[in-house]
């Protein structure tokens, strides 16, 4: 018996794999260069999945990292969050005395903080538009950094801890954009300002003689018979009501509520709400006479940009996980170190913002800016060294050694995110970064 050999089978009917990848080969090297700096440097770093870090995030991720301090440098003996739970006792004890006074102070640095990195953010969009700004104007994204020192003083400091964070949402926070560019005459024309001003002198002179007019008719019916009279009063009437009820129709629909009911001078001028009115164009259609006067807060709507696609819910779950991720971040580096401080002292907290930053609750010190600028720039510095040069650095340091966390966005580079905003010899004195004293109080304490 003869055994023939099969016949060899056909290959695979798989595609040929391509020689080249445009997609992968574009995306591989930037997020493979991302992960490799990010490993490469010293300190703990959070990258957030956001084009850019707002500062409702920057606020409380702050506030997350100084309560951390705070317990890891011994000031306090619980958490804030568990101090903040605890029963009262005693009022009178010199312990919850203590303990009052530092939540009291931690409470009114979390309602200052949601306001100064809005503030920050609007002082950083100045100066970048600014003639002599280092920046360009069209910069979305900067860079902001906190300074937590533990001590009784700023020069003798036991601890500093830097909150450093690339990639700030810089915008011109409570600026109206587009708010007066469109306005309506009495009679549903659309008015464009800022063209010759004839516009706003015809609708007064309009406005006039309508008055006029509606005065005479309104003597000449009091003049006549009773019955003219009263017929020419039900006729107005008719009409009034007539636009009474199509202007509340209209109120009504921008609301989404038919009960709400809206004054002239707000549907004049209405603040900017974050969800779009429906169109009014229905109601209108339905009216075939007089056209009644459209709202601007739907033109205002039109011309505004979305500040924000989430919700509340939404902005809480984010900045729970964020704050969370910070956690989880602070516990590993930590783990590793040697431990707290052994007696409580003060804690001060220092903002580096421009001359122009404006907040009540921020003290410049212009005495701190030699130093602290140099704290900065080796701390940012030795965060993205090599081995061998930050052994050659610690050899020449002296006193308190400097931690810190950086704080990174999806569009971060972090090459250039660890290191200080370059800033030329023609800068506006405006423009000048120096460092910011919170005017508050932050005093530890160890029995409970």
């Amino acid at each position: 018996m003869i055994v023939t050999p099969s016949a060899v089978p056909p290959p695979t009917s798989s595609p040929p794999r391509p020689t080249t990848t445009p997609t992968s080969t574009t995306n591989a090297p930037s997020a493979y260069e991302q992960e490799h700096r990010l490993a490469l440097l010293k300190i703990p770093s959070v990258i957030l999945s956001t084009p850019a870090i707002s500062h409702t995030m920057a606020a409380a991720l702050a506030l997350s990292l100084l309560g951390h301090v705070l317990f890891l440098k011994s000031q306090i003996p619980f958490p804030i969050v568990q101090l903040a739970r605890m029963p009262g006792g005693k009022s009178d004890s010199r312990a919850t005395k203590r303990r009052i006074e530092l939540l009291s102070a931690m409470d009114t640095l979390s309602s200052h903080m949601q306001t100064t990195f809005s503030a920050l953010s609007t002082a950083i969009a100045r100066r970048n538009s600014s003639p002599a700004g280092v920046n360009s104007p069209t910069s979305e994204r900067a860079s902001a950094h906190l300074v937590f020192v533990v001590g009784p003083s700023v020069g003798a400091a036991r601890a500093r801890v830097v909150f450093a964070v690339d990639g700030l949402e810089v915008k011109l926070w409570g600026r109206r954009e587009d708010s007066s560019d469109i306005r309506y005459s009495g009679r549903g024309e659309k008015i464009q300002e800022g063209e010759d001003g004839e516009s706003d002198e015809e609708t007064e002179d309009e406005e006039s003689d309508e008055e006029s007019e509606d005065k005479e008719s309104d003597e000449e019916s009091e003049g006549g018979d009773s019955d003219e009279g009263s017929e020419d009063e039900d006729e107005e009437d008719e009409d009034d009501g007539y636009d009474e009820e199509s202007n509340e129709g209209l109120k009504r629909i921008s609301n989404g509520e038919g009960e709400s009911e809206i004054g002239s001078e707000t549907a004049s001028e209405p603040p900017l709400s974050r969800s779009p009115s429906p169109s009014p164009s229905g109601s209108q259609c339905s009216r075939p006479s007089t056209p009644a006067t459209p709202p601007v807060q739907s033109a205002n709507h039109e011309k505004s940009p979305v500040m924000s696609s989430q919700t509340y819910a939404e902005e809480q779950q984010s900045l729970r996980a964020a704050e969370r991720l910070l956690s989880r971040i602070l516990a590993n580096a930590c783990a590793e170190e040697n431990g707290g401080m052994s007696s409580p002292t003060q804690t001060h907290v220092l903002l580096r913002a421009p001359r122009r930053f404006v907040h009540p609750a921020w003290i410049p010190r212009q005495n701190l800016v030699r130093t602290m600028e140099g704290l900065l720039g080796t701390f940012l510095d030795e965060a993205s060294a090599t081995d061998t040069s930050r052994e050659k650095k610690r050899g020449q340091q002296r006193g308190v050694r400097t931690e810190g966390v950086w704080i990174g966005c999806s569009e971060s580079d972090i090459s250039a995110g660890v290191k200080i905003d370059p800033e030329t010899e023609a800068i506006n004195e405006e423009d000048e970064m120096i460092w910011w004293a919170w005017d508050g109080k932050l005093v530890g304490f160890s029995d409970w």
